[in-house]
């Protein structure tokens, strides 16, 4: 089993009061990056944008300047097959970036000016519905991601998600231009998916 106590920790400070929003995101990401042993780690936001679904940076630490960095929205004219393989297997699991077909669609406008080699993303969900990911990312070079990585990302998604929740809305709540843009379409999750597809055509 996962040790998850760091990750126990940081959320229960938040959950006290013992330390705001944004000491919480610096925290969570920070610890992720580690525990998973990668470039950066964070989480992104589903948000919907005219050309289609996208992710947006909420929080990503990098490890090479040791602080949280803003990145632009992952986004692609087909981001279908990214979202296809996020729902239907709860992740995305990508070793190499240009030759898995969920990623491929994103190596121009997010991966390669990036350098991101690898990816791994796990669902960001609440009761069921998806609001964006946890994510890894490797640059510079390639990285196979191991069994125990998944597991463990697996693992800090179900504990973490209802407290990042709870941080995103406070975030809303006292400054909705600090994550997102203040425009209605664009706030918190304007665009949650259903992690059961078959559910939602019955």
């Amino acid at each position: 089993m996962p040790d998850l106590h760091e990750v126990q920790r940081i959320c229960g400070l938040l959950d006290r009061g013992e330390i705001d929003n944004i000491q919480f995101f610096e925290q969570f990401a920070k610890q992720l990056a580690s525990a998973i042993g990668c470039s950066r780690a964070g989480v992104r936001m589903l948000i919907h944008k005219d050309a289609g679904p996208a992710l947006r940076c909420a929080a990503i630490h990098d490890v090479s300047r040791d602080g949280l960095l803003k990145l632009p929205d992952m986004t692609a004219a087909d981001m279908k097959p990214y979202f296809e393989a996020l729902l239907r297997d709860g992740c995305v699991v990508a070793p190499d970036v240009g030759t898995h077909p969920a990623t491929a669609n994103l190596l121009e406008g997010y991966l390669v000016p990036l350098d991101v080699r690898s990816l791994m993303d796990v669902c960001f969900s609440v009761n069921g519905v998806l609001y964006g990911t946890f994510t890894c990312e490797q640059v510079g070079a390639t990285l196979d991601w191991a069994p125990h990585q998944l597991r463990l990302l697996r693992s800090i998604a179900s504990r973490a998600s209802l407290t990042l929740m709870h941080a995103i809305a406070a975030q809303i709540d006292t400054a909705p231009g600090a994550l997102w843009e203040p425009s209605t379409p664009n706030r918190l999750m304007t665009m949650p998916m259903p992690l059961d597809k078959d559910e939602e055509e019955a």
